[in-house]
């Protein structure tokens, strides 16, 4: 019986999706962006859907795909006359490629514009940040222009292999601009390249209004002020504790004779906590 209220949730739960996913008609800009070859039984869309239901479905691991499409109703929650057979490991591969072919970034910002417009979402603040994933393998003789696995010292400061992951939400935390990149790319070089990307999106939107960008203290570098102007931004951060002007305000704080500072306290239960 669980079981069966289980498989009965889980197909709900997938036709919802389907069904947003087809009301914000993403599918039909993937294939304008990603020709679609005549050749070839699926398209780039497809492929995208079926990896995206997976993924909210709450299946961890992106394998075996071909095996989980046997398992759904193809018909309904991509489209008519698909088959599981077509989504192998080699189809969902070759429709990879395509999308890294057709600028894989274009894809996605034009993607999330559109989304943005048709739903009214807003656009005046922009939160950004990046994180790292450790990987393991022989990948020195790996040359990608796509993405190179370097070395470099991740969030437990430890020299191992991995790539970066950057994200920039809007003030609700929904994604407006994704990437993956090089694993020793420092936050300070990313955060003027992005927000160049970020200006772009919003110009190819034709919003020109001033926005907010808000960033961690890796942002506070000639860099990333120039471009916060080019962009027509503003630029909230903390200033790094190494700024002069932050040590003689955190000093000057301590020797107040009455500061109005509240006792210490804690947000959050686990060990360490700031």
């Amino acid at each position: 019986m669980d079981v069966q209220i289980c498989e009965i949730y889980d197909s709900s739960y997938l036709n919802i999706i389907s069904a947003l996913f087809q009301d914000l008609d993403p599918p039909q800009l993937i294939d304008r962006l990603v020709p679609v070859d005549p050749q070839c039984q699926t398209r780039t869309s497809d492929a995208v859907k079926l990896i995206l239901l997976d993924i909210l479905s709450g299946r961890q691991a992106l394998v075996h795909l071909e095996r989980w499409a046997h398992e759904i109703d193809l018909s309904k929650l991509i489209r008519p006359g698909l088959k599981p057979s077509w989504f192998n490991d080699d189809a969902l591969a070759r429709h990879l490629d395509r999308l890294y072919e057709a600028d894989i970034h274009k894809v996605i910002s034009t993607c999330l514009i559109h989304i943005y417009r048709k739903e009214g979402l807003p656009l005046q603040a922009f939160h950004a940040d990046t994180t790292d994933k450790t990987v393991y393998g022989a990948y020195e003789s790996v040359s990608s222009e796509a993405l190179r696995i370097t070395h470099g010292y991740n969030r437990h400061h430890r020299w191992q292999k991995q790539i970066g992951f950057g994200l920039i939400g809007n003030e609700d935390g929904i994604p407006f601009y994704g990437d993956v990149h090089d694993g020793n790319l420092p936050d300070k070089t990313w955060n003027p390249e992005v927000l160049s990307r970020v200006h772009e999106q919003l110009k190819q939107a034709k919003i020109e209004d001033e926005w907010i960008y808000v960033a961690d203290s890796a942002a506070m570098t000639k860099d990333t002020l120039a471009q916060t102007k080019a962009a027509n931004a503003f630029l909230i951060t903390r200033g790094p504790s190494s700024l002069r002007i932050v040590k003689a305000a955190l000093a000057e704080a301590d020797v107040q004779p009455d500061p109005a500072w509240s006792d210490s306290f804690s947000l959050a239960e686990k060990n360490g906590a700031a």
